[in-house]
C-alpha cells in the first residue's frame, strides 16, 4: 500500500499535489490545524521565497513555526524558489533573513529548500515513504504555547544594518529590551558607516524612495 500524505484543504498549490501523486504516494485532503502537509512524522509549511520574506518582515513566521514545533511532530518550513536572489529585488536587509534562518535553528525548526513545487511535492512523498513503515498518519495538533519572544527580540534587531545575530544578543544583554536598545542607538558599538545607515532606517520617514546604497555610496 502506497503511504499517504495528508494535504491540507487551503493549500491551493496543484502542482505540488500532482508530484506528490507522480512520486508514488497518495493524498488525502482534510483541514489541518499546523502546517500545509502531513507526510509520517513530518509536519510542512511550504512558503515561496516572496512569501517566506513577507512572513519575516510582517513577523508572521515565528508565530506559524511555534505552531509547528507545539504540534508534537517533527516541523520543518520548505522554502520554494531561489532565496537570495528574491532579496536583490527587495528592500530587505539580508541580515533580517539571517536572523530568522538562526531563530527557526534556535526554535528546532527544520528548513529545506527547494528549486520549485514539483520539488516539494517530491520531498513529501519521500518523507512519508521513509516514515511510513513506522507509524499511520495523523494530523497534527498545535498546542497553545507563547510564541518565542526572544527570538523575535533577536531578529528585531538583527535587521539593522550592520548588526546580524550575535550584536544583537550583545544589545539585548547590555540594553535589556528591544526597545531600550533602539533608544539609545547612538551608543552602540558600531562602526560609523553602520551609524549612519542606522539612523537613516530607524529615522527616515515611511515612504521615502532612497535606498540605502544611495545614501552611503
Amino acid at each position: 500500500m502506497n503511504p499517504v500524505v495528508l494535504v491540507d484543504t487551503r493549500e491551493w498549490a496543484l502542482e505540488v499535489v500532482r508530484a506528490i501523486k507522480e512520486a508514488g504516494c497518495g493524498v488525502l485532503k482534510t483541514r489541518l490545524e499546523v502546517g500545509d502537509y502531513v507526510a509520517g512524522d513530518f509536519v510542512f509549511e511550504r512558503k515561496s521565497v516572496d512569501d517566506f520574506v513577507n512572513s519575516v518582515v510582517e513577523g508572521r513566521l515565528f508565530e506559524q513555526a511555534e505552531r509547528l514545533r507545539s504540534s508534537g511532530m517533527r516541523p520543518v518550513v520548505v522554502v520554494e524558489g531561489d532565496l537570495w536572489g528574491e532579496l536583490r529585488f527587495r528592500r530587505v536587509s539580508p541580515n533580517a533573513v539571517l536572523g530568522a534562518l538562526l531563530a527557526l535553528a534556535s526554535m528546532g525548526v527544520g528548513l529545506i529548500y527547494t528549486e520549485d513545487r514539483a520539488q516539494t511535492g517530491a520531498l513529501v512523498c519521500l518523507a512519508a515513504r521513509r516514515e511510513s513503515s513506522k507509524r499511520g498518519v495523523k494530523a497534527p495538533v498545535a498546542k497553545k504555547r507563547g510564541i518565542d519572544i526572544r527570538s523575535l527580540q533577536i531578529a528585531l534587531l538583527a535587521s539593522l544594518p550592520g548588526i546580524g545575530p550575535r550584536r544583537a544578543e550583545e544589545l539585548l544583554r547590555r540594553y535589556g529590551t528591544p526597545l531600550n536598545a533602539l533608544l539609545n542607538y547612538r551608543s552602540w558599538n558600531v562602526d560609523d558607516r553602520s551609524h549612519m545607515a542606522i539612523k537613516r532606517v530607524l529615522e527616515t520617514p515611511y515612504g521615502d524612495s532612497s535606498t540605502l546604497d544611495d545614501f552611503l555610496g
